[in-house]
């Protein structure tokens, strides 16, 4: 009874021994693993700082070349690559003083097509019509912005549809106000009056004049590919740009419904939809490489479709 008692002992002792162990080890790992985010902060905090940078200033880059480098795909690629050497030369020259070696190359781009009225005239396409067809067969659009003073009657209208459904904004004058409101399948589910007669919107983002519009998703329940078209375009006046990722999109709108590639107003021209772009950062402590996907940033200023405020 006494052997059996103490062969109780002996073992729960044992039990209790290896828990310490085990809770030794989990406490070991848990500073050690403080330690080490703690020793790599501010390594982790220069490279995600410098991908960030390029993401703004790469961005940047590729609006600048879009806006005026629009000859054909070929040049604005060739003033994109032109521009983050340029970029670079300038960053690795500011990181090479803190002992850091940066690099950045354009690896690809993803062709598509800007549609742009750059000159303030009514939204009626080049032949004159009210209602007309930007583009189709889109999969995903960029950048959609506009600077619109609508006129008394049938509102301008911004409509994008895969043939089902439907998602659009109308722009309505309402005398010394502004009102722009958004509809999903023609019920309304986002609206933003402006005590001004001329207003500017980012269609894709949801703002009016800066401000945020609530319930607002550009192309809500609208599937890819989808068309997007104009329509009252004779009611208001304005300018506007956006970026489609479909190359040549104005050789696929139904002829007559749109202008010439690089004439009249409206216009369409080659642009870059995306890019991506290689970064190195290297010092010391760290080698890190990664490719970073970039995308058309803020308009560049002076900006065809900048805000009227």
């Amino acid at each position: 009874m006494n052997r059996d008692r103490g062969q109780l002992l002996l073992v729960a002792g044992l039990g209790l021994a290896l828990a310490f162990v085990v809770l030794a080890l989990v406490l070991n790992a848990v500073v050690f693993t403080e330690n080490l985010a703690t020793r790599n902060h501010g390594e982790t905090d220069d490279v995600v700082g410098h991908e960030r940078a390029v993401e703004a200033g790469v961005g940047g880059l590729l609006v600048e070349a879009n806006t005026y480098d629009d000859a054909n795909a070929t040049t604005v690629r060739a003033a994109l690559e032109a521009g983050v050497g340029r970029w670079d030369a300038n960053a690795s020259l500011l990181t090479a003083s803190s002992g850091t070696i940066t690099a950045a190359s354009v690896q690809s781009v993803e062709n598509g097509t800007r549609i742009a009225q750059p000159t303030a005239r009514n939204f009626s396409n080049d032949s004159g019509a009210d209602d007309w067809t930007a583009a189709v067969d889109v999969n995903e659009t960029r950048r959609f912005e506009a600077v619109v003073t609508p006129a008394s009657g049938d509102p301008l209208t911004f409509e994008v549809s895969d043939g089902s459904a439907s998602w659009r904004v109308a722009v309505i004058d309402e005398g010394s106000a502004t009102n722009v409101s958004a509809f999903r399948n023609g019920s309304l589910v986002a609206t933003h009056t402006r005590t001004a007669e001329t207003v500017a919107l980012d269609v894709t983002e949801g703002t009016v004049n800066g401000t945020r519009v609530a319930n607002w998703t550009f192309a809500e329940n609208v599937s890819a590919p989808y068309d997007v078209s104009v329509e009252n375009g004779g009611n208001a006046s304005g300018r506007y740009g956006f970026v489609v990722d479909v190359p040549d999109a104005e050789a696929d709108v139904p002829s007559g419904t749109y202008a010439s590639r690089g004439s009249g107003s409206p216009t369409a021209v080659p642009a870059l939809y995306g890019a991506t772009v290689d970064v190195t950062v290297r010092d010391d402590r760290v080698t890190y490489q990664t490719n970073v996907s970039v995308a058309p940033e803020s308009s560049p200023s002076p900006a065809p479709w900048a805000s009227p405020d």
